[in-house]
């Protein structure tokens, strides 16, 4: 990458020229820009207001997009003059509750006549359908949106979790009649009759309805441009069903070039707004530490007191020619010893905080914070690590939340 002393190019050059950066702090900026300055950087460049909304893509840290951000996003509206006719989201999340798309969506087109969604990275599934209703979508080269077929989870007839989508189903049942070449309904009825032993019909009738849900607001998102004078789209049916059942794997990503060829309004950003768009989800994944994957153990293991108690028995050491009382005595007492040390260990707890999404701007930040209380018990030679969460949302600064 250029460094910020280069001429005018890379990330460093492009935040400087954007926000009037010069002089003696000039080498600094690239490097320390926070969260708010880039923000501000992209409002220099599309004259217009920024609402950035992320949700955790951080390893084993679950943040989904929901109904929740709605209220979070009339507050950012409200700090938007009234006279302000066009809006940009920035957006990061690998998807979500499909109708929290949609409304999300409709209280913005109730604002504004101009909408865009700019995607620095990653805009999947439910994401991929918020993306639908703007008026053009702004993607970084490094970008993609998904497919919208929602992934369902239940739990089996054993209880186990699992994960699946309506498609899944009929890719199965084309597996048996194209591939297998089984025609016989008596042979179908019985594969399925397993099928469902495994998983309970009502669950793949959820699935489906998910399924049309998903293809439906689609077509109506992408039909909300025609209330604001726009040509009516006689393709958005057909454009919300490829991007719900024409792909094969629900991570599959969808590229800029794609995205056009799938038909839609798909833009590429200028060099400069491209450089911002990347700085400040720089910034985020700084901030909610994206790359830093979230395990328990290892903030036990870092706590000094909790380790202590984490750590396995000290083996027990006896002479060959010990009586058998003397032996029995002693591994009685050991297996005490390492009894009280487990019951203790599940006393030692830390607490942590994670950040599950943000939804700020310039003039509002505010974030849903994880609250977790961790726990450890050595079992053996295995450690249970029970986890206790709460939190919800609250005022977050630029520095962002950290643990």
């Amino acid at each position: 990458m250029p460094t910020a002393e280069g001429a005018g190019t890379g990330l460093g050059g492009a935040l400087r020229r954007v926000l009037g950066i010069g002089g003696g702090v000039a080498a600094e900026a690239g490097a320390s820009m926070d969260r708010l300055a880039t923000y501000q950087a992209i409002e220099n460049l599309r004259k217009r207001p920024l609402i950035v909304y992320a949700t955790s893509t951080r390893p084993n840290v679950r943040a989904a997009m929901g109904g929740d951000a709605v209220r979070e996003f009339i507050d950012q509206m409200d700090l938007i003059p009234r006279g302000e006719r066009a809006v940009d989201v920035l957006l990061h999340s690998s998807g979500g509750d499909p109708l929290a798309a949609w409304k999300l969506m409709s209280v913005l087109r109730e604002r504004f006549a101009s909408v865009a969604v700019l995607v620095p990275y990653m805009a999947f599934s439910a994401a991929t359908l918020f993306s639908l209703g703007a008026d053009e979508i702004l993607m970084h080269p490094h970008a993609s949106l998904g497919p919208i077929d929602p992934q369902i989870t239940v739990f089996g007839k054993d209880r186990e979790e699992l994960h699946f989508s309506y498609e899944d189903v009929g890719a199965f049942l084309r597996f048996l009649k194209s591939e297998v070449g089984l025609s016989d309904q008596g042979s179908l009825a019985e594969i399925v009759d397993k099928l469902f032993s495994t998983l309970d019909p009502l669950k793949v009738g959820y699935a489906q309805r998910a399924s049309e849900l998903s293809t439906d607001v689609g077509e109506r998102l992408l039909k909300l441009h025609e209330s604001r004078g726009a040509p009516a789209r006689d393709d958005a049916r057909s454009i919300a069903e490829r991007l719900n059942k024409a792909f094969f794997a629900h991570g599959d990503a969808v590229s800029r070039t794609r995205a056009r060829e799938l038909g839609l309004a798909v833009i590429d950003p200028d060099p400069e707004l491209e450089a911002a768009m990347w700085a400040a989800f720089l910034a985020l994944e700084s901030a909610m530490e994206l790359r830093d994957p979230f395990n328990p153990l290892d903030l036990l293991r870092a706590d000094k007191a909790a380790a202590e108690f984490l750590q396995p028995p000290a083996p027990l050491r006896l002479a060959p020619n010990t009586p058998m009382h003397l032996v029995e005595q002693a591994f009685q007492a050991h297996a005490n010893a390492a009894l009280q040390t487990a019951q203790r260990g599940s006393g030692a707890e830390v607490r942590c905080r994670l950040c599950a999404a943000v939804v700020e701007s310039t003039r509002l930040q505010r974030a849903f914070i994880q609250e977790l209380a961790l726990t450890g018990v050595r079992m053996g030679l295995e450690i249970k690590v029970a986890v206790t969460a709460g939190g919800g949302w609250q005022s977050a600064g630029p520095g962002g939340p950290k643990r």
